[in-house]
């Protein structure tokens, strides 16, 4: 008897360790570098970013940091998305249709500006940024903007993933937006 306890309670704490080991493995980051908040921050900030000499934006390639393109499904919506649909519901298509408007822009640049918030859980958690643009277009047209975002994350294998998405974007005057800019320079 005594034998079959101890294999029994081997068994038993070999079973939940693994167990635990699997939720380790499955846990997202609550703060830091990768955690979501962060990673919204990031996702504006180097994710749509496009300079001068940057290499050609293809979404699945750029931005498969933020988004399972293996499990797209989720709701993306951005009034200032490119062609007829604001909708999309699965990330691949919903990123290639940035594309073209990445093409035809010289340079791509943002900086924050206020009211960031975060609601983090173990495995969904939505985060919420200010932020502002400029698309200085090849054509020599340029496009400043103010805007919100607000992301839903999941927790998918281990890396938080963008399966919500809620962008809000207006034109405005260049002049009105040079602050945040300024301040970003300031910073570094």
């Amino acid at each position: 008897m005594t034998h079959l306890k101890s294999t029994l309670s081997l068994v038993l704490f070999f079973s939940l360790g693994s167990v635990q080991l699997q939720a380790a493995e499955q846990t997202c980051a609550q703060t830091g570098a990768d955690s979501p908040l962060e990673l919204h921050k990031h996702w504006i900030m180097k994710g749509w970013e496009k300079k001068t000499d940057s290499p050609e934006f293809i979404f699945a390639t750029k931005m498969s940091r933020y988004y399972n393109l293996q499990d797209p499904s989720g709701i993306y919506w951005d009034n200032f998305a490119p062609g007829d649909n604001q909708l999309f519901d699965n990330a691949a298509i919903y990123g290639a249709n940035w594309e073209g408007l990445q093409a035809n822009a010289e340079s791509v640049t943002h900086a924050l500006t206020e009211g960031h918030s975060e609601l983090v859980g173990d495995k969904v958690s939505s985060t919420t940024i200010g932020f502002v643009g400029t698309i200085t277009q090849k054509s020599g047209g340029v496009i400043p903007f103010n805007g919100r975002s607000q992301l839903g994350w999941r927790c998918d294998s281990g890396e938080w993933k963008i399966h919500q998405e809620l962008n809000y974007a207006w034109v405005v005057e260049a002049k009105d937006i040079a602050h945040y800019y300024d301040a970003m320079k300031k910073e570094h």
